[in-house]
This record gives structure tokens, sequence and C-alpha cells, in this order.
């Protein structure tokens, strides 16, 4: 499975178990207060009630003819429970990995006496690598390489970025020295360049 793919999943799986513990704690919520709330778009949260619906999870009750309540089946708690259990395990899991390969990274910029180092990528793992630097010397900087990154700025680049990494590598393989780009493996970037036609 991609990068992508697991992360929109997990995405997906934090919007339910984030559904499933509002309805919990206000089973009279209106769809839009939840869509607010969540932060998604007032339809997706419709898809996901008639999701949970459809599942067991909840069962839906018509109050008036403007007022609907919502309320977790005994499914709907178990579910809600093992959700919970594996997204803990999840970002758990995802945190050994991601600091164990941000400290290897940093160990290599340490050696090469590469001090200031960007990160390419918001989210999880770019907060991850922000501790890890802090904690071995090295100086991390954000950017964004949308705005003309001056990579002369840098001893370094790291990618940080999880929803689409190997557009963020496509893009700076060309301007920065391969051994200045740093890659983590549990992103899963291919470093080959691959020409219609060609077998690899």
């Amino acid at each position: 499975m991609s990068t992508f793919q697991k992360t929109k999943d997990q995405a997906e799986h934090k919007v339910i178990l984030n559904l499933l513990s509002a309805l919990e704690d206000n089973p009279e919520v209106s769809q839009r207060r939840l869509a607010g709330d969540l932060g998604v778009a007032l339809g997706l949260i419709n898809a996901y009630l008639k999701r949970c619906v459809v599942k067991g999870w909840i069962r839906a009750r018509e109050v008036s003819p403007q007022r609907i309540s919502y309320f977790l089946t005994p499914e709907g708690f178990s579910e809600k429970s093992r959700m919970v259990a594996d997204y803990l395990s999840r970002s758990l899991h995802f945190f050994r990995d991601a600091k164990s390969q941000c400290d290897l990274a940093f160990a290599l910029c340490i050696k090469n006496g590469w001090k200031n180092i960007a990160l390419v990528g918001a989210g999880d793992l770019r907060d991850i690598a922000v501790l890890v630097a802090h904690g071995v010397g090295v100086y991390v900087t954000s950017v964004d390489i949308g705005n003309n990154l001056n990579v002369n700025a840098f001893d370094a680049v790291l990618i940080t970025e999880v929803i689409n990494p190997q557009a963020s590598y496509d893009l700076l393989k060309n301007v920065v020295p391969k051994e200045r780009l740093l890659v983590l493996d549990l992103l899963h970037i291919s470093e080959h360049d691959f020409e219609l036609g060609q077998n690899s």
C-alpha cells in the first residue's frame, strides 16, 4: 500500500473515530456542527454518517422534521474502542520509526559537518524531525519548495512530506545535490528515474 493511501486511510479512520466520539458526547449535534468541529465538508459528514448507519455502528432517530439524533450501538462502542487502540498503535509505531530514521539522518549530517538543515513538508513527521534535531544539535528550518527554495542557504534538505513525498523528491532532485538530499525509508521514495518503454 502506498504512503498516500495509508495516510488517506488513517485520516479517514481519524475522522470516523472523532465522529463516533462526538456522537457519544452529544447525540443531538447537527451535521453542520459536526462538520465544523471535525474540519470536514458537510457532504462528507453526511456520507460518513450514512456509512456508520449501514455498518450498524450508529442508529438515527428523527426527533423532528428538522432534527435527527444519532446513537452509538453496542457495535459502535466496540468499533470505537478498536479504532482507538489501532490509532494509538499506529501512532506509536510511526513515531518510533520516524524518530529512529531521523536519528540516522541527523547522525549523517553531524558526521559530514552539516548543521543547517531544511525540512520540506508539514505535519507529524516534520514535528518529530524538529524534536530529534533539537536533541542532537542540528538546526532545522521548515521550508516550502513552492517559494523558490534557496538550497544554498542549507547544508542539506530532509524530506518530511508524508502526503506525496515522491513529488517533493522529484522537484528537489534536480536542485539539491544527491548526497545532500536526505530521504527516510519510511516514505518509500523511489530515487530512480524511469523512462517510458524501458524495463527496470
